[in-house]
């Protein structure tokens, strides 16, 4: 039996080192070139003038041409277990920003929710349009609820003007059934596109 010089097993090595690094560096390269293109900016949704609609147990609720819906309101089932979905559009001046719209509807949850507590405020992204987000609890009663509020300034597709358009919701967050809701919310808005 004979065995390799040291020389040789030394070199072995070294180019079985050579070998990995490589590799290593070619899977990093790789990997920032993926999150250079997930970094791309979302391009922004703006608003449209289109008639306000929606579906309800398969019935197509549609509303005449000219009519505005600027809050919808509506109570779903998951697991059996009430979410209440908030939707809310309004005008904002010019020179508002972002910051000073969302302020206004974090403090318009005060008259209907009660003592908020925040848990997180947040950057994210509603439609593609910059936006702000807060996770809150308060109290109904003696039972503990849970709130997100995610608002933006968005464009109008007809007309050079902006609008405030917040999405909400509100879980008991102690039901079994709504455990992952808040992910299933926010897939839902990931999905929000314009018709």
């Amino acid at each position: 039996m004979t065995r390799t010089s040291i020389y040789d097993r030394i070199s072995e090595r070294r180019l079985a080192d050579e070998a990995l690094s490589r590799e290593a560096a070619e899977h990093a390269a790789a990997q920032q070139a993926l999150e250079r293109v997930e970094a791309l900016p979302p391009v922004p949704k703006p608003l449209l003038d289109a008639p306000c609609s929606f579906n309800f147990g398969g019935f197509h609720f549609g509303f005449p041409e000219g009519f505005q819906c600027n809050a919808i309101e509506a109570t779903v089932q998951v697991g059996g277990e009430p979410v209440v979905v908030s939707i809310q559009r309004r005008d904002v001046p010019e020179e508002a920003t972002l910051a000073e719209a969302f302020a206004e509807a974090v403090k318009a949850l005060q008259p209907l929710h009660g003592e908020v507590q925040v848990i997180r405020h947040y950057e994210t992204l509603l439609a593609g349009n910059a936006a702000l987000a807060l996770d809150f609890h308060f109290r109904a009663g003696l039972e503990e609820r849970h709130g997100r509020l995610i608002g933006a300034i968005v464009p109008c597709a007809d007309h050079n003007e902006r609008q405030w358009l917040s999405v909400g919701c509100v879980i008991d967050s102690e039901k079994p059934a709504l455990k992952t809701w808040l992910l299933d919310f926010d897939s839902m808005l990931e999905g929000l596109t314009a018709p």
